[in-house]
């Protein structure tokens, strides 16, 4: 089969490597990037590795592509993806509907409301003075601090657990701030965090897993947000408490739209109820490299094409699978990685490129790649992982270690087992 991988920032490059390793024929498309500063690396990723073009000449030379699957791995290029739907192209991932529940906030949350998925109370702010005469007011009560624009990291977490502790913490953040940017103070709430996605086929849900990761960077929940630090992934049943009260109540919305594609929640479960956070609808991060690497069965390239066709039917493994996400610190371009064969088929690639027969960090990203494992408990698995991350060698490896610990907030031991008492999966 012939697969194009549209990508930004290389989030699918681990998929592009494994549909080579399967014998498909792959492009990457590439969208680029406007900051002339990380240009030399960003060129470099993939090289040697993939064949790579921009993705204007890939839509504009189009129609010598209408055999191929066009997978977007991020939400990106949103006017080109639905220019390939319209014209009939098999394209899978993006497109404007995924595109607005990540980035337009207002929307998603809009969407979900009329299914009554509800996010917790949250209050705009458009500079901070409104923000600390808002907190003045309610000084026994915590909140996150969220920019209306920005990235994942630019969300700020209180550290302090008493409320009245957090409160006081965030109005010295607030005092910090140098930026103008509108932004919301959302109640924190206290419970257990997951994310559950389920699979559409026409608008049919076909599956459905779930996710506990820990997004910050450093052991023991310290150091700033990542994407993700690692994460847990295991199958649940459609009929799970844990879909039908989040991602579930959905259902027929997505059957309306006959939507093919992925459907998520973030959401906590608390005393008070299930609490809305976040969706987002696309690849990247650990959640589908984790998946794929460890509890999918079937070739990566028939699960994409099963998808697209309508013909896909779930075949995972039962048990968990674990990844641990590896970064360089500091962030530095030309130096080797290296790790044995054996492993090779186990790591999910991102900052790579390769010159004279090794494999070389391209010092665009800090993330470098993505150790994957199976066990079938979730301290079985991270060993596994673990196993597997001590065996890759490159200048400031850098990695978590406590994946199956207890002795941190969000360890997703304690949250698994959480979830399991209070009945959702």
């Amino acid at each position: 089969m012939r697969f194009i991988i549209a990508t930004s920032y290389f989030a699918g490059l681990g998929f592009a490597l494994r549909l080579i390793d399967e014998g498909h024929e792959v492009i990457v498309g590439v969208r680029g990037i406007d900051d002339r500063r990380s240009a030399r690396c960003y060129d470099l990723v993939g090289n040697g590795l993939v064949t790579k073009r921009p993705l204007r000449d890939l839509l504009h030379d189009r129609q010598r592509y209408h055999d191929a699957i066009w997978i977007w791995d991020e939400n990106h290029s949103v006017e080109e993806n639905e220019l390939l739907r319209r014209e009939g192209f098999q394209v899978f991932g993006g497109g404007r509907y995924a595109d607005t529940m990540e980035h337009d906030r207002d929307a998603c949350l809009s969407f979900v409301d009329r299914y009554g998925l509800v996010p917790p109370p949250s209050h705009a702010f458009d500079d901070a003075e409104q923000a600390l005469a808002f907190l003045n007011e309610h000084p026994e009560s915590a909140y996150v601090f969220k920019p209306d624009r920005g990235e994942s990291h630019d969300t700020w977490l209180p550290q302090s657990e008493a409320s009245a502790d957090a409160n006081l913490e965030l109005r010295q953040h607030l005092r910090s701030l140098r930026s103008d940017s509108p932004f919301l103070l959302q109640e924190r709430k206290d419970g257990i965090e997951a994310n559950i996605e389920a699979w559409f086929v026409r608008g049919e849900p076909r599956f459905a897993f779930m996710t506990l990761e820990s997004k910050m960077k450093l052991t023991a929940d310290l150091g700033s947000l990542a994407g993700c630090a690692f994460d847990f992934a295991f199958a649940v049943p459609l009929q799970s408490r844990a879909v039908r009260e989040t991602i579930g109540r959905l259902f027929p919305a997505y059957a309306a739209a006959g939507y093919t594609g992925f459907g998520d929640a973030n959401f906590i479960a608390a005393r008070d109820g299930i609490w809305f956070f976040e969706k987002c609808e696309r690849f990247g991060y650990n959640a589908h490299p984790n998946l794929f690497w460890n509890l999918n069965r079937d070739p990566l390239g028939d699960t994409f094409a099963a998808l697209i066709d309508g013909s896909f039917r779930p075949n995972v493994a039962p048990g968990f699978g674990a990844s641990c996400t590896m970064y360089m610190d500091p962030r530095v371009p030309g130096k080797v990685i290296q790790f044995p064969e054996s492993i090779a088929r186990d790591l999910y690639l991102y900052d790579v490129y390769k010159e004279d027969g090794r494999l070389l960090t391209a010092g665009y990203y800090d993330d470098v790649l993505i150790a994957n494992a199976f066990g079938y408990t979730i301290p079985t698995a991270w060993d596994a992982v673990m196993a597997t991350a001590h065996q890759v060698r490159f200048p400031g490896r850098s990695f978590r270690v406590d994946g199956s610990g207890t002795n941190y907030p969000s360890s997703p031991l304690r949250r698994y087992e959480a979830l399991q008492a209070m009945g959702y999966i």
